[in-house]
């Protein structure tokens, strides 16, 4: 078979040990599918880690990318403008508040989290940053720093670094007896964090407002403004890590549309260019005109061909807002109620939590313990899923989450075909 001898060529030559992956070699991909080598085909529940946001290949993407390749392939922000630079900019810009009226680009999501935290030490003249335990914020050197699941073999936590529990009312860090409850003994840790903790002065709080490769937790809406206004009082900015919610997922363009408030930086990525590599940095003009020119540099920020996937993808987006925002909230509230059903038939899954098309299903020893069941988790997706043809991700602390997160643009009868391939799945291995 083609796929195999793809495979052993792969791993003589290419550092797979670094990932831990589906093992197929995708050949073409079209919507919710994609086709490997063999000619076998997928459902992909994951949207290659959750970019290609409206399915794979659509059309006018793919012709706004060819379209650009004949015209300017070379080049960057940094270098000269291109004009998907600018339109994709303003499309960007008019998703948000009009407070947040300022943007930078980046290729990828760590490097952006790292010039969101650039921003806000230069504004506010400070070092310090908070950061959330289970956080996730890119792998590169510098986003490490603000990893809030850090491993020990790739260097020391900086003095600058300080970690505060997350809400995560499934397994609560403190122990309290409700959802709402978790939150608020958190956000009141966060509150003795910056009144007391001796001669530490903070930049700011990095955090995500779901965390996703932590195990799509949700704290609860009422934990967000509540730290906001604890920030404020203490001149320190709010840093909303929007790569993985941003751009629908949650069933809003923004998830702290829904939690009201407005951030002080926004950090997003993921869904911008429907599979290429750019993130953003969005944050209010006033916190902008701190940085300098020199201050920040990248070869790779911005090319043409990247923002002219983006200025369609935005373009696309922002015509078709209400119809996809519309079919994320009826078909999210659908696979909820689906899922949870799974739930009361299975004893492995000890929860199903959830937003939009942002859903995680943990899996545990059972559900007295709640061991995490981490062994099972990756066998329910890298193996038995993934055989019957459909990919999921796995996350969480403990490995032990399935992260359940389709195209924007899923139906009801992709729901259910997935739902009945996940079912199967976790009864093989229930026994």
């Amino acid at each position: 078979m083609l796929q195999d001898d793809f495979l052993r060529r792969l791993d003589s030559s290419v550092m797979t040990n670094l990932f831990k992956t589906h093992r197929i070699v995708v050949r073409r991909a079209k919507g919710l599918y994609v086709e490997d080598v063999d000619g076998k085909k997928y459902m992909d529940f994951m949207t290659v880690i959750t970019t290609a946001y409206l399915g794979h290949n659509p059309d006018f993407l793919v012709e706004a990318i060819k379209e650009a390749a004949d015209k300017v392939i070379a080049g960057g922000s940094y270098v000269y403008y291109s004009e998907y630079l600018v339109e994709a900019s303003e499309k960007l810009l008019s998703l948000f508040p009009k407070e947040l009226s300022k943007v930078a680009f980046k290729p990828g999501g760590g490097e952006a989290v790292e010039l969101a935290l650039k921003i806000a030490r230069k504004h506010t003249k400070r070092q310090e940053i908070l950061v959330t335990m289970g956080s996730y914020h890119g792998r590169t050197t510098g986003s490490l720093s603000f990893h809030g699941s850090r491993r020990k073999e790739f260097g020391p936590v900086p003095p600058s670094m300080a970690y505060i529990p997350y809400p995560y009312c499934y397994r609560c860090p403190v122990e309290a007896e409700n959802c709402e409850k978790c939150s608020e003994s958190i956000a009141r840790l966060i509150e003795y964090y910056l009144k007391f903790s001796g001669n530490r002065d903070y930049a700011g709080l990095i955090i995500e407002p779901v965390q996703g490769v932590g195990g799509v937790i949700y704290p609860e809406d009422s934990f967000f403004p509540r730290i906001k206004r604890i920030l404020e009082e203490n001149g320190s900015l709010l840093i909303f890590d929007e790569i993985q919610t941003g751009m629908g997922r949650t069933g809003t363009t923004w998830r702290f549309e829904a939690l009201d408030i407005i951030p002080d930086i926004v950090v997003v990525a993921k869904g911008m260019t429907g599979g290429l590599p750019l993130a953003a940095v969005v944050t209010k003009e006033e916190i902008a005109r701190s940085m300098e020119p020199g201050d920040e540099h990248s070869t790779y920020a911005a090319p043409p061909l990247v923002m002219a996937a983006a200025n369609a993808i935005l373009g696309y987006y922002k015509e078709k807002k209400g119809e996809i925002l519309k079919n994320v909230r009826e078909m999210g509230e659908y696979a909820l109620k689906r899922l949870n059903e799974l739930k009361e038939r299975h004893k492995i899954i000890g929860d199903v939590r959830g937003k939009g098309l942002l859903i995680g299903i943990e899996i545990v020893k059972d559900k007295e313990s709640k061991r995490p069941a981490k062994e099972e988790t990756a066998s329910i997706c890298f193996n038995k899923a993934l055989n019957r043809g459909l990919l999921l991700a796995t996350s969480g602390w403990y490995g032990n989450v399935i992260r359940f997160a389709p195209p924007l643009t899923v139906s009801r009868d992709e729901l259910d075909k997935a739902i009945e391939i996940l079912d199967q799945s976790i009864s093989e291995v229930e026994g």
